[in-house]
């Protein structure tokens, strides 16, 4: 299956005392109970997942972060005529905002990321800016 993370939980303990996460991808939870499945996935990205059920619960039992194939075509660091580049990040993006980070194990690599994203973001305006201004003259 394919869907958007929206959300993912602190630790918690179960009763026999084994730690696991919930995840919530596309308006679904999912128990996660190998912390590893959820290192490099962050809210807002979009999974592959499998998952198998156990009376009430849903427990995933795969999880990869998909790519999302960069469209924009590069002739010499020069934007295709779209002036646009592809992101991993959903369509709410925009410079200046932030993908939620809150309640990640992995907290810090998205923040940095986010910066990046944006850095690049600014870039790309810049270098836009200076091919138009170059095309007037």
């Amino acid at each position: 299956m394919e869907g958007i993370v929206e959300s993912i939980s602190e630790p918690k303990k179960s009763r026999n005392g084994k730690s696991y996460f919930i995840i919530g991808i596309s308006r679904d939870s999912f128990s996660v109970w190998e912390p590893s499945y959820i290192e490099n996935i962050c809210v807002g990205d979009t999974v592959e997942y499998s998952y198998s059920v156990s009376g009430n619960f849903k427990n995933i039992t795969l999880i990869e972060k998909k790519m999302i194939e960069n469209k924009t075509i590069y002739d010499n660091n020069a934007l295709s005529e779209s002036g646009k580049i592809e992101t991993e990040y959903s369509l709410e993006f925009k410079k200046g905002t932030e993908v939620d980070t809150s309640n990640r194990v992995d907290e810090r690599l998205c923040e940095i990321s986010n910066k990046l994203s944006v850095i690049i973001e600014l870039l790309l305006e810049k270098n836009h800016e200076i091919k138009s201004d170059n095309s007037v003259n």
